[in-house]
C-alpha cells in the first residue's frame, strides 16, 4: 500500500464548458401513431369492406326469393288474362294461350314459344304424359283462342269464362300428372 501513496496524483481535468441553458429546453416531441394519409387509406378500405357485405347480403336475397311455381304462376296469368282483358278480346287469347302454353312449358319442358299452336300440338301427338282427352279439348281450346287472335272474332262473356274454366281443368289435370310422375323441371 505504500505504493499507492508514492505514486504522483493525477492531473485535473479542466473544468467542463458551459452547456445549453434550460430555458431554452423543449419537452418531448409527440409523434403521432399513424400519419393523415394512412387513416385515410384505413377509412377507404373500411367503407369498401361494409360496401361489399351489403352488395353481397342485397345479392344473397335477391336469390333467395322464391320463385312461383309453375302451376300458381299459371293460374294467376289466367285469372290476370280474364280481369284485364274485359274489352280486348284478342288481348284475352293471347295471354290465355301464353298462360298454358307458359305452364307446359316450365313444368313438363315442352317447346311452345316460336311454334304455331298447329306445330306446338303436333309436337304433342308422341308424348305420352297426356291423355287423348287432355290433347284434345288443348286443341280446341288453343283453336278457338287462334280464331280470336287472328280473325278478330269476338268473345261472349260466357264463352271466356269457359275458356278460363276449361283451361284451369287442363292446368290442374297437368299438375296431377306432374306431381304422379315427378316431372317437375
Amino acid at each position: 500500500m505504500i505504493f499507492l501513496a508514492q505514486m504522483p496524483a493525477a492531473p485535473q481535468m479542466p473544468p467542463l464548458p458551459e452547456g445549453p441553458s434550460l430555458d431554452r429546453v423543449r419537452g418531448p416531441i409527440e409523434i403521432p401513431a399513424y400519419e393523415p394519409w394512412q387513416i385515410i387509406l384505413a377509412l377507404g378500405f373500411i367503407v369498401l369492406f361494409i360496401g361489399l357485405l351489403i352488395w353481397l347480403a342485397v345479392r344473397s336475397r335477391r336469390k333467395a326469393t322464391k320463385t312461383t311455381p309453375p302451376y300458381e304462376a299459371a293460374l294467376a296469368e289466367l285469372q290476370a288474362a280474364a280481369d284485364f282483358s274485359t274489352e280486348d278480346d284478342e288481348r284475352f287469347a293471347i295471354l290465355s294461350s301464353q298462360a298454358i302454353r307458359r305452364y307446359l312449358k316450365d313444368e313438363f319442358g315442352l317447346r311452345s314459344t316460336a311454334r304455331t299452336s298447329e306445330e306446338f300440338l303436333l309436337s304433342l301427338k308422341g308424348n305420352t304424359q297426356f291423355d287423348e282427352s287432355f290433347q284434345t279439348t288443348l286443341s280446341e281450346i288453343l283453336d278457338s283462342l287462334d280464331q280470336t287472335k287472328f280473325s278478330q272474332q269476338t268473345i261472349s262473356i260466357e264463352l271466356r269464362i269457359h275458356t278460363i274454366d276449361t283451361l284451369k281443368d287442363l292446368i290442374n289435370q297437368a299438375q296431377v300428372i306432374s306431381q304422379k310422375e315427378g316431372t317437375h323441371q
